[in-house]
């Protein structure tokens, strides 16, 4: 059995805290994004007769991440592309413009539905 002086076993028992909650912190590098923002997506095409790939200004992929909401209902879908920080980001990013594609599939053929920007209100944002 070791015997510490309680001064030493508080400092041990800090050390060790600290240790564990930045390991939690630092985890998931696969997670959700957070600080999540809609952008403009720029234009889109029709890739696929079930597929548009929509256009996004972005930046440094170590520092943003993208997603897209879609709502396809009677001919008409409606797409947000969500810009978010990744769990594992860095503290400090280049200022960089990055072009993205994101690919949307759809129920009805592409070249049926009409294109819109998904209101924000109906949009779910990672805070």
């Amino acid at each position: 059995m070791i015997k510490w002086p309680p001064r030493q076993i508080g400092r041990v028992l800090t050390v060790l805290l600290s240790a564990i909650v930045t390991l939690c912190g630092c985890s998931g590098g696969e997670g959700a994004s957070h600080s999540e923002k809609i952008i403009n997506w720029t234009k889109y095409e029709v890739t696929d007769s079930h597929e548009l790939t929509f256009t996004a200004i972005t930046g440094d992929p170590k520092c943003f991440k993208l997603r897209t909401v879609a709502k396809e209902t009677d001919g008409r879908i409606e797409v947000a592309v969500i810009e978010g920080t990744p769990p594992n980001a860095p503290q400090h990013c280049t200022a960089v413009g990055r072009i993205e594609k994101l690919i949307v599939k759809t129920e009805a053929p592409a070249l049926d539905l009409d294109v819109h920007a998904l209101p924000a209100e109906e949009v779910q944002l990672n805070p």
